[in-house]
């Protein structure tokens, strides 16, 4: 823990500084030319399979021949102001280094591309200093806090007129399934909803009823995922991994261990333009299983393996515009989630969300959300039956593609401990694509 208040005012203007440092350029590759976005995810290493904006490689000169190098730097400071465990400041640093390539333009080979990621991770006990289970930052999971990774190493490759698309090696399955945040597109490429909601907490970036099995930033895992899209509406994938991470191995930093532990995960899901407005949405349904012997934490509850389902789905609700040429207005999304595990941390989830783009006068790129995250916890491992997380942001835009976010966040009862009071906790986070 870190106290007093210059020390975090330090840490802010540094933050700061870092931001107004960095100037994102224009990739040379074609997969960095997007569709202009309101807003982006509160963690984008959490929630894209690249990152940043290519500036690196641009500065470097190695953004050529399908070549691109990028990256993105996530930092900032929480005060736990009141409640919880033990009150006070912490930082969080997460920085991602992002290399892809596509094949098909550096070797020739028809729709191939590979991903390399390297993560530094510079943590501290956010939540469990609040005493929260679902996490007020999403920023921070498991053990270790401080850890130099290769956060993904992957090989994908396009079949049948990219109809079939097969991903092979380490990576970040929590983007392919239950992933609320993920843009809505459509045939309108003009027309999208961009990061579905940038609030910061856990569930936001993984159903805490998938906590404890589903491999996600920063404790990715080797395995295979496989989508099959028939057209722009409609998918299915699946995938399976190594299921380690359900024993408590920190899959990030090991190899792979396809030792009886594994997990699997499909998911369908759908695209729609509502009303005469065309105002996009998304639905998808999945279902996982986690086979392995299974335990809680004092070993007293065991089982063989678990299962579960889930939906998730976002809508843009209202738009600023009479003639909308981007997704300025209001959307919101849900999430659901269940299992039949004894050994768990969460048998049952609800959260839901709104987001508003484009609102403020002479800021044409801030957004602000609020969302509500509730889970319904294991009686085998904690006696209070529920803990409810609220939270509301303002992410401002800075300069190029930088964000700087506020967040307050609200938990009437954490978990973790009985008898905890309430924890208020307020978080300054910058995010520097590069």
């Amino acid at each position: 823990m870190v106290p007093g208040g210059k020390i975090a005012g330090a840490a802010l203007a540094l933050l700061w500084a870092l931001g107004a440092a960095i100037l994102p350029a224009r990739s040379e590759d074609a997969r960095a030319q997007k569709t202009e976005e309101l807003g982006i995810s509160a963690n984008p290493a959490a929630t894209n399979e690249t990152t940043g904006t290519g500036w690196l490689g641009d500065q470097l000169g190695v953004n050529k021949r399908g070549v691109r190098l990028g990256g993105v730097w996530v930092g900032g400071v929480n005060d736990l102001v009141t409640g919880g465990v033990d009150p006070g400041f912490t930082f969080n640093s997460s920085l991602v280094i992002d290399l892809y390539v596509d094949l098909e333009r550096f070797a020739g080979l028809k729709g191939s591309s590979i991903g390399v990621d390297f993560l530094q991770l510079n943590n501290q006990a956010t939540n469990t200093d609040a005493g929260s289970v679902l996490g007020y930052i999403g920023l921070v999971s498991s053990e270790p806090l401080d850890r130099s990774e290769l956060l993904e190493a992957w090989w994908r490759q396009e079949l049948f007129d990219e109809r079939l698309i097969i991903r092979v090696g380490k990576s970040n399955p929590a983007i392919d399934f239950q992933d609320v945040v993920r843009p809505v597109t459509n045939p309108h490429k003009e027309r999208i909803i961009s990061s579905v909601t940038s609030l910061l907490y856990g569930p936001i970036f993984v159903l805490p009823t998938l906590y404890e099995s589903l491999p996600a930033f920063y404790e990715t895992a080797y395995g295979l995922t496989s989508t099959w899209t028939p057209s722009e509406q409609f998918y299915v994938s699946y995938g399976v991994y190594d299921g380690n991470k359900a024993r408590g191995v920190a899959t990030g930093l090991t190899g792979p261990e396809f030792d009886g532990y594994y997990f699997h995960i499909a998911e369908t899901g759908v695209n729609w333009l509502l009303g005469s407005e065309q105002k996009p949405g998304f639905f998808s349904v999945g279902g996982w299983r986690q086979t392995g012997r299974l335990s809680t934490d004092d070993g007293l509850i065991e089982e063989d393996g678990a299962e579960g389902a889930y939906f998730v789905a976002s809508q843009l609700l209202w738009y600023r515009d009479p003639q909308p040429t981007n997704d300025a207005g209001i959307s919101g999304y849900i999430q659901f989630g269940w299992n039949d595990s004894e050994t768990q941390l969460f048998n049952y989830y609800f959260g839901a969300g709104f987001t508003g783009r484009a609102l403020v006068p002479h800021r044409p790129k801030d957004t602000f959300g609020i969302g509500m995250a509730l889970g319904w916890l294991n009686p085998n491992t904690f006696q209070q039956n529920t803990e409810l997380a609220l939270q509301a942001y303002y992410q401002a835009h800075v300069t190029g593609a930088i964000y700087t976010q506020t967040a307050l966040s609200y938990i009437p009862h954490p978990a973790a401990e009985p008898g905890l009071d309430a924890a208020l906790a307020v978080t300054q986070q910058l995010i520097v694509p590069f």
